[in-house]
């Protein structure tokens, strides 16, 4: 017996083609909430969610991500983003970046486990996401630092940016899953 919750884990798929349509306001606050019920190490919970909306704020930024995947050392990053098409955000409504205490005992985890959480409750809902880790890479320069300061994106002190993705409403069929990789099991019984 296959549950709705074991349903959508199984059919959740990055999503690379979105409508320029805004996301229902209610539905963007549960997707956060649920982020907000992930698991933390000793319940610790040190994370805090920035949502990004504004088209030209999240324009601003993609260019800017998009400039470090074409300074990067990995060629396929680099071939990537000279294609003329290439969107590091694929035109999503939503960016919704999860920032973590660094002090904290397991952050990068806390906050991994918060964005699986809206990734998944997105499914649920019929709205796609991507994860983006080139906000990440980003954050990471001092040119990313300065232009999210420039931007007025400022985290609580002693935040950074542990995980992020963006939402909205496919533009496409959501795609067939790739065949899984087979021997990543061990049974010890």
């Amino acid at each position: 017996m296959t549950t709705q919750t074991i349903k959508t884990i199984l059919s959740r798929r990055s999503i690379r083609s979105y409508k320029p349509d805004r996301l229902d306001p209610a539905s963007l606050d549960l997707i956060v909430e649920a982020g907000t019920y992930a698991p933390s190490a000793m319940n610790q919970q040190p994370w805090h969610f920035t949502v990004i909306q504004n088209r030209s704020l999240l324009d601003r930024l993609e260019a800017s991500c998009k400039s470090v995947f074409l300074e990067s050392d990995v060629e396929a990053l680099r071939d990537v983003a000279a294609r003329e098409d290439f969107s590091v955000f694929y035109k999503a409504p939503a960016l919704v970046i999860v920032t973590g205490d660094a002090n904290a005992l397991a952050p990068q985890y806390d906050c991994t486990l918060a964005m699986q959480n809206m990734l998944l409750a997105a499914a649920s809902l019929d709205i796609g996401s991507c994860w983006m880790h080139s906000v990440m890479m980003f954050y990471a320069t001092e040119k990313g630092k300065a232009l999210f300061n420039e931007l007025g994106i400022v985290f609580p002190d002693s935040h950074k940016p542990y995980a992020a993705a963006v939402f909205g409403y496919s533009a496409s069929p959501v795609p067939e899953p790739e065949p899984r990789k087979s021997g990543c099991v061990t049974l010890m019984s």
